[in-house]
C-alpha cells in the first residue's frame, strides 16, 4: 500500500551547512561538507542561562581548515 505525505505549506526560517530542501523526485549526490567551529563554551542548544563568563579562545591557525578535496564521486541518476 502506498504512503502519502502532502503538505499545505514548507516554511524554512534557517538552513544549516550542507543542508537542501528537495520538492519532487531528485537526486543530490557527490556532497561534501567542510567546516571548523570554535566554541569557547561549547555549544549551546536549547534554553540555557549563563552569566559572568569570560571566554579567551586562542586560534593561532594561519589558515583554518585547508580543503584541497579532489576527489571524484561518479554518480547515475535516473528520472522515471
Amino acid at each position: 500500500m502506498p504512503s502519502s505525505i502532502v503538505f499545505n505549506m514548507i516554511n524554512i526560517n534557517n538552513q544549516n551547512t550542507n543542508a537542501t530542501i528537495g520538492i519532487g523526485e531528485n537526486v543530490q549526490s557527490s556532497w561534501d561538507s567542510h567546516s571548523k567551529n570554535n566554541y569557547g563554551t561549547g555549544e549551546f542548544i536549547g534554553n540555557t542561562i549563563s552569566v559572568n563568563i569570560v571566554n579567551v579562545l586562542y586560534d593561532n591557525d594561519f589558515i583554518d581548515a585547508p580543503i584541497n578535496d579532489q576527489d571524484f564521486k561518479p554518480t547515475v541518476a535516473n528520472q522515471v
